[in-house]
């Protein structure tokens, strides 16, 4: 079913994108990196999330980022550790991660009024540095997995798709394949189980893969 739904590689522009801010940040993000920061302010925005670019002054985004780094990165799992293999202990540890991360300031606008980093963003963030473990969420798919867009609502959206993960890498299986090889297989060779969840979720949930 995921392969009669999910484009090929590189047929779709947020591929594009994604693999653009990987190139110029590197595989190992640090995001009190001021410019790693930066980086990523403008790959959200190109996958919709919308926050503002400062203009004189401090970075808001970026001092945002810098600040919840340092706290929450020692406590995320380690690199390459799938989302069918997290604990509970790790799975709670990445909600942590996300509650802390959502509220805090994203953007200041001309007026004064204050954007937080959101939902979203936050969840893309995690995905971002933890590839193989997060499974990353909009507005809809929230509503639909996690019934909401608090941290207790990501806990559950990630508890789900464990689950689903965990099922996925059975039938990959079954078919001689290793987990790192299922994205090859449905011809989406830069896809962790944990982003072909999350492109399954967009394409019926959010809308589909139109270009």
């Amino acid at each position: 079913m995921l392969e009669s739904i999910l484009p090929e590689y590189g047929k779709f522009p947020f591929d594009r994108t994604l693999e653009a801010a990987r190139n110029d940040i590197g595989s190992h993000p640090d995001l009190a990196n001021p410019e790693h920061a930066r980086r990523l302010r403008i790959w959200l925005n190109q996958w919709l999330c919308r926050i503002g670019y400062p203009g004189l002054g401090a970075d808001v985004f970026a001092d945002s980022l810098a600040g919840w780094w340092r706290g929450f990165k020692d406590t995320l799992p380690p690199h390459g550790v799938g989302l069918a293999q997290l604990t509970d202990v790790q799975l709670q540890a990445i909600s942590d991660a996300y509650g802390d991360l959502y509220v805090r300031q994203a953007a200041v606008g001309r007026t004064g009024r204050t954007r937080r980093v959101g939902p979203t963003a936050a969840a893309k963030l995690l995905y971002f540095v933890r590839p193989a473990a997060v499974t990353a969420w909009d507005n809809a798919i929230s509503l639909c997995t996690g019934g909401g867009g608090d941290e207790a609502a990501f806990l559950k959206h990630l508890t789900t798709c464990r689950a689903w993960a965990t099922s996925l890498e059975a039938e990959g299986g079954q078919l001689g394949l290793q987990p790192g090889e299922i994205g090859q297989y449905l011809n989406r060779p830069t896809s962790s189980v944990a982003k072909l969840i999350d492109e399954w979720l967009y394409a019926t949930i959010t809308g589909g893969f139109g270009s």
